[in-house]
């Protein structure tokens, strides 16, 4: 008389569907940016020159009445100056690429509430913390400004999915 329903399909709960749509949303926009920047990597480094060119500008002068910051504004505009190499650039839109990927991977399994996808997202924001350090150096301004950028960003996001977890098989 009734149809029973199916016990495996269970819906996906609200929040976990937000976060899902957001990662997938991101990542997507993300491939197509370090497609872009593998492309071409001379124009991601010409942009990053101008835009250091740029804060130099502004912080010079609110900076001039201590030399001491100065100073040091200048050591890490000359380390991010060294570091924004079209190679450099290339090889982190690389990375970049892959980390998204798996990211994608990740959210769109979770959405489908399989827990491997958080293994793959979680693989995902590992490569994007570890990459720049990698590629731009550890004891590099952008190398470490990126890293900790995914690291929070992907820790946060890795956290929201955890407490999701119980409900993915």
């Amino acid at each position: 008389m009734f149809a029973k329903e199916d016990p495996s399909i269970q819906p996906v709960p609200k929040f976990l569907r937000l976060i899902c749509y957001l990662t997938i949303f991101g990542s997507i926009y993300m491939i197509f940016t370090a497609l872009s920047s593998i492309s071409n990597p001379d124009t991601v480094s010409q942009a990053m020159a101008k835009s250091i060119d740029d804060w130099q500008d502004v912080f010079q002068k609110s900076m001039q009445a201590d030399a001491a910051a100065e100073q040091k504004f200048e050591e890490i505009v000359a380390d991010i100056s060294n570091a924004n190499s079209s190679r450099n650039m290339r090889d982190h839109s690389f990375f970049s690429l892959i980390s998204n990927i798996l990211t994608l991977i990740g959210a769109w399994l979770m959405l489908r509430l399989k827990r491997k996808g958080f293994h793959f997202y979680l693989i995902g924001n590992l490569i994007a913390v570890i990459a720049p350090l990698l590629v731009f150096g550890s004891d590099n301004f952008l190398g470490f400004s990126y890293a900790l950028f995914a690291g929070v960003t992907g820790g946060l996001f890795t956290f929201l999915y955890a407490l999701k977890i119980k409900y993915m098989y």
